[in-house]
Parts: C-alpha cells; structure tokens; sequence
C-alpha cells in the first residue's frame, strides 16, 4: 500500500533549521522511542500527476520533509521501507540519503528494507546503518540503462517526415524523429553519459562491506534473488518483512498514520472535500515564508501549465510576478526538473526570474535533469546547486520542420501554390525542403543560439570565448557542470532554503510554501494526466503536430528519467 501525505499537513509540520520551526512536544512525545516507519514509494516527483479525484503519489518535497521530522525526534529505530513499488531517480535518491546523514544522530538505528529495487534505491541505503530484504523478493542491480527510440521510418510509412536545423552536432534532440538511429556524435554522447552516471552511482552507493567490486560482481548475475543478493553482500540480512517489523522496538507506527485522507462521516468533511476536488487545495499560508517554486515537465508555448507534465510561459511568469510583490515571500528556492522545450518560452520565464531575483533572492536547484530550456531558466538564478547526478547543460537549439509532401504523393494529391515574397514556402509543410529553406531556419536557429550563450556568459561569468566547448547541445552531469562553472556547488532543498535566506538577510527559520499551488478538478478536465502514459517521444511528435509557425526548440536530447 502507498503511503500519501496530504500537502496541508506535510507543510504544517515543517522542521527546524535550515527550513521551518522545531517539533512541539506533542511530536516528540507521540514519536518518543520505539520504531518509526517510512514508506517510500513511487517515482518521488517533484509534482506527482493527480489522479482524477485530487490525489497524488507522494512528491519528493513531502518525502524529504516526513523523513527529516521522523529523523529529529527521539525515536530508537527508524525504518526506510523501499519494498512497496520505490521507484525514485538517482537525484532522488542522493537528495533523501543526504537528509539521513545529516539528521541521522548518534543513538537510533537506521534500517532500509528492500524488495523490487534497482540500483537507484542502493545510494538511499548507503546511507542507513544496515540493509535488510524480503525473504521471497527479488532485486535488479544491473547498472545503469539508457534508451532512446527512432521513429524516421516509421513516420516516413505515412508519408511524414521532419528536416532540422540544430546549432552543433551535440544537439540531437531532433534524431528520434529524423534518424533511424543516433548519429556518431549522439552516441558517443549518449554512451558517455551513461558511464558518467555510472560512475556516479557506483560511488554513491558504497557502504562498510560493499565495494566497488561488489557491486560490479553483482550486475554478473542479475537479478538478484535474497541468497544471491547476501552472497554478493548487497544486503546484511534477508526477512519475512511482517515478522521481522513485529520484532522491533515498541511501539512500532507509520510516519504517516496521522495522515490517512479526508473525514467522509460527515457533510462538512465531504464538502472540504468536493471543494478540493473543484477548486484544488492552496495549503496552509503563512505571514513570513521561502517559496518552493516547482517547474517539471517540458516547456510548451504558449497557454497554462499543467504541473508535473508541462511549464507554459503564462501562468508561470504571473505566478512569478506575484511572488516578486507578495510581502510576505521573503525568498525562493526555484527547483527545476525539465529536458527543457520550447525556446521562446524559456526566454520569457528566463526574464521572468531575473525580475523576481531582482527584488528577492533565488536560489536554483536542479533535480534529475534541467537542460537546454530547463537550463535557460535556471540560470537566471543568483545562484545554481545541482546534485552530483543532476543531469544539465544542452545548451543550443534547434528547429524542427514536418514535412508532409510524402504524405501527399502517397495519396495521389497534387499541390499548386502561389507566393508573393521569395521566402512563402519556408514554413509550408508540404512544399519540398530545399537548400533555401534550410538556410531560412540555419538563420534563425544560430540567432537564438546566439542569444541563448550570451546570456549563459552573462549569468555565470563565463567567459564568451569559452562558451562555444561549453555549447552546442553538450549535455554534462552536476559534477560537470561545477567543474565548468555551469553551476555553483552541490545541494539539497535543505541548502537552497539556507542560501536563500542567507542572501535574504534572514536569520529565523522560516516554514516553506510551495508553488504553483494544486490545481483543482475542473482545470484539470481533459488534462488528467493523459500525456504521462505515453512515451516522451510521443508526447512531443503530439506537440510537434499542434504547432503552427516555426518554433525553435531548446529540448535536451533525452528526458533521462
């Protein structure tokens, strides 16, 4: 069973230094000894996609915060069960293990139970004291495995294909839908990349007995079953989870036992409900706070957001405009999880954040992947941290033509036109893609490029000689990206709320409000979450047919999740 947290009461109980008030005594009193448990499960999104009725996964906001509040009270022994379908990514993972050592304290124990894990969940546990895993279960510890999928020929089957003009050869975010397969360049990007990751997890995931060579003797024989897995030492003991939590410290409660969902026995709390259902939940509101700003998703031109799926350039931009003149935002820690999209609209959010930072300050913290789009928006920011398997960079653009003659040859339509300037056939999609039209978008494209580098030069004072071994789509990780000065350090939501109110001036703790706020049901009629059943690929061959006019995109070549 899923474990959720409702946002009014998660953020009702944020913790003390560097990010909300202390726990009162009856917390302590209610969590004193014993064993407390944690479930974690899902994907840890930043902004989970709601179900129809309001509800969501747990968010790795809410996971960072239950686990910080169950590690500051006087409990014995604390469970991190990963055994109920824990699915998080390797910033996920990094960002929750760093919670465990710096709020761990020298008295409890700290076990993770496992079960249906990959490699991922081993850097969480690599921060507990021991590793236990269900006795009929199974794991998969293989390494890590990229994968991207072509669709050239399979569009040109009905007559459809797309013509791009990318800023270097790093760019490929283009090729699924105009390639067979990577280019040269792609792979060798895409093939370093995963033996950066790699390197990252293998490091990240050691612990006292597991080693290096442990773990890469493991991937040999994956997956893993419960004997194998104690052989190979990537556990310390194997358990039927019901008896082996029965045998531990009293009394024994669930993190979230207080937290079950609405009150339904009476009218008042079927109507909070059914408000919440229609008009979405605002949270709690404070007279002093640090906004949690959550972009995720890929950036879309024009129109509203859908949190979690998508980041378009209106509501974004006002909802940022407000909180430059909300008196009572003191600060922002501007998250990002993004491959990036549409370039116009970055810009827009891009100067949207330098106008807030201008009167608050912002701090930007990169989750899984902020690249290319994602990237143009956070470095607006006064400061940039990433997690070591961030994955960021992809600076550069691209443009990408459909071309439907095929389709119309095929069928056996035949097309006249008359135009009355030089260029008229430049963004038709039917007529043939010629060498003038290619020089038509190259034009554009190397404009926008242009723009995008000077400000990355601008932002992070680089020096605009540099930026050309930095640009043209090459993706790097978090440890890259400080080497290069792409970024300023490594982080948590923990650091980017100290930075903050250290550039704020603030030296009280302050609780923490995020944006954008839940969405109720009837914004969220015919979105619904539809687009998260589809592959990344698809979704965007959706959007690219939507589209009218040229745009010009900043999509990283991957969505790395």
């Amino acid at each position: 069973m899923r474990h959720f947290l409702p946002l009014s009461l998660t953020l009702a109980a944020l913790l003390s230094s560097p990010i909300g008030p202390a726990l009162s005594a009856a917390d302590k009193n209610a969590e004193a000894d014993g064993t407390t448990i944690i479930t974690l499960s899902g994907e840890l999104a930043l902004r989970p996609q709601p179900n129809f009725f309001g509800g969501h996964e747990e968010s790795l906001h809410e996971a960072t915060i239950t686990l910080r509040k169950v590690l500051r009270g006087p409990v014995q022994h604390v469970v991190i069960d990963l055994s109920q379908g824990y699915a998080g990514g390797l910033a996920a993972a990094e960002e929750l293990a760093s919670v465990i050592r710096a709020e761990r304290g020298p008295t409890r124990t700290i076990t993770c139970l496992i079960d249906g894990v990959e490699d991922n969940a081993f850097v969480l546990a690599a921060a507990c004291d021991e590793t236990v895993m269900a006795n009929a279960g199974i794991i998969d510890v293989n390494g890590v495995a990229l994968e991207s999928y072509y669709f050239a020929e399979a569009l040109a089957k009905i007559g459809l294909r797309f013509h791009a003009v990318a800023s270097g050869e790093h760019k490929t975010a283009h090729e699924p839908f105009t390639r067979n397969g990577p280019s040269p360049a792609g792979a060798a990007e895409f093939t370093a990349l995963a033996h950066d990751l790699d390197a990252i997890l293998l490091t990240q995931s050691l612990r006292p007995g597991l080693t290096r060579e442990h773990l890469l003797g493991a991937r040999a024989r994956a997956p893993q079953t419960p004997d194998l897995a104690r052989e190979l030492k990537l556990v310390n003991a194997t358990a039927e989870p019901g008896a082996w939590l029965a045998k531990l410290p009293e009394p024994i409660r669930r993190a979230d036992d207080d937290h079950s969902g609405a009150d339904l026995s009476g009218m008042a709390g079927m109507m909070a409900l059914w408000q919440k259902l229609l008009q979405g939940d605002e949270g709690p509101s404070y007279a002093e706070a640090v906004a949690v700003v959550e972009l995720e998703g890929e950036i879309i031109g024009g129109g509203d957001s859908a949190p979690g799926e998508s980041i378009g350039p209106v509501d974004t931009c006002d909802m940022l405009a407000d909180l430059a003149t909300n008196p009572k935002i003191k600060a922002v820690v501007l998250r990002i999880n993004s491959p990036g999209g549409d370039a116009g609209a970055s810009d827009r959010i891009h100067h949207a954040v330098r106008r807030l930072a201008a009167v608050k300050p912002v701090i930007a913290l990169f989750d899984g992947v902020a690249a290319s789009g994602g990237y143009y928006i956070g470095c607006a920011a006064d400061e940039i941290q990433v997690h070591h398997a961030t994955i960021t960079g992809s600076i550069g653009v691209f443009a990408l033509l459909p071309d439907a003659s095929g389709a119309l040859e095929m069928t056996g339509i035949h097309r006249f036109a008359v135009t009355t300037g030089p260029r008229g056939n430049v963004m038709s999609l039917t007529a043939p893609f010629t060498p003038e039209r290619e020089a038509a978008l190259r034009q554009v494209v190397d404009d926008v490029d242009q723009r995008f580098q000077d400000l990355v030069a601008e932002r992070r004072h680089i020096d605009p000689a540099k930026m050309p071994s930095l640009a043209g789509g090459r993706v790097f990780t978090g440890e890259q990206a400080v080497a290069n000065g792409l970024a300023d350090g490594f982080g948590t939501l923990a650091s980017a709320v100290a930075a903050a109110r250290k550039r704020a001036n603030i030296e009280q703790t302050l609780p923490l409000e995020r944006f954008p706020k839940e969405r109720g049901l009837l914004s969220r009629l015919g979105l619904g979450g539809v687009h998260a059943l589809l592959p990344p690929a698809v979704v965007r061959l959706h959007r690219l047919a939507e589209q009218r006019g040229l745009r010009v995109l900043a999509w990283a070549p991957h969505s790395y999740k």
